[in-house]
């Protein structure tokens, strides 16, 4: 990786996260039918990576007024 700092756009980190979501989902159902997870730590892991999720689905929803609101409140223009 480089040492320089990219502006990744809200959708691409939303895409990047849903590859990521579905890997770990994967691992966890795994780990549970293996036995090496109970069920009910491995949905509070499931919940957990669903709520980050909706969360970036959010922000990516509200991404223009956040930043309009930004904007204001510090006296930047975008």
């Amino acid at each position: 990786m480089s040492g320089g700092r990219q502006m990744i756009r809200i959708e691409q980190q939303i895409q990047e996260a849903e590859i990521a979501f579905k890997l770990r989902e994967t691992e966890i159902t795994r780990a549970v039918q293996r036995g090496a997870m109970r069920e009910a730590v491995g949905q509070l892991h499931v919940q957990r990576l669903r709520a980050a999720m909706q969360t970036l689905e959010w922000l990516a929803k509200n991404e223009a007024a956040i930043k309009a609101k930004v904007a204001s409140a510090t006296g930047a223009q975008s």
